[in-house]
């Protein structure tokens, strides 16, 4: 069960998002994974530690990172014709002052650059690198 807090973090994280979404939050004692689905008002939550440790970082400033992964039905191309299903993918970086977003160009160089050897690496079909909003936290974190 998720705490008060943590639900008002996703209820703000995830605003006007519909969907299923899955979050990995990154250098918060060690990688995390969850799913996350939004229902109405209130959200089914996998594993709800994931989204407490990610409220944690950002209460403490402590570096980390969030991505979250969203699968959408169907996304129009420039030629009107529709893809789907698609997965958005779209990352911040958390520190003292909260949420920073990162641009498309950066969600796609993390994703599309081997980590050990820095050469590039095909984007997963049916991706779409965006980049992510602007997050308002200081109401939750009292900023």
């Amino acid at each position: 069960m998720l705490s008060a807090a943590a639900h008002t973090l996703l209820r703000t994280l995830l605003r006007d998002v519909p969907g299923r979404h899955h979050l990995l939050t990154l250098n918060t004692g060690h990688t995390m994974t969850t799913t996350i689905e939004r229902r109405g008002r209130t959200f089914d939550v996998q594993r709800p530690e994931v989204v407490e440790r990610l409220h944690l970082a950002l209460l403490r400033g402590a570096p980390a990172g969030l991505v979250v992964r969203t699968l959408v039905d169907a996304l129009p191309r420039p030629n009107g014709e529709r893809r789907s299903p698609t997965r958005l993918v779209r990352g911040w970086r958390v520190d003292r002052s909260g949420l920073i977003p990162l641009d498309e160009a950066q969600m796609f160089d993390a994703h599309c650059t081997d980590a050990v050897s820095g050469e590039p690496v095909p984007p997963e079909p049916g991706v779409e690198y965006t980049g992510a909003p602007s997050v308002d936290l200081s109401p939750l974190l009292g900023r």
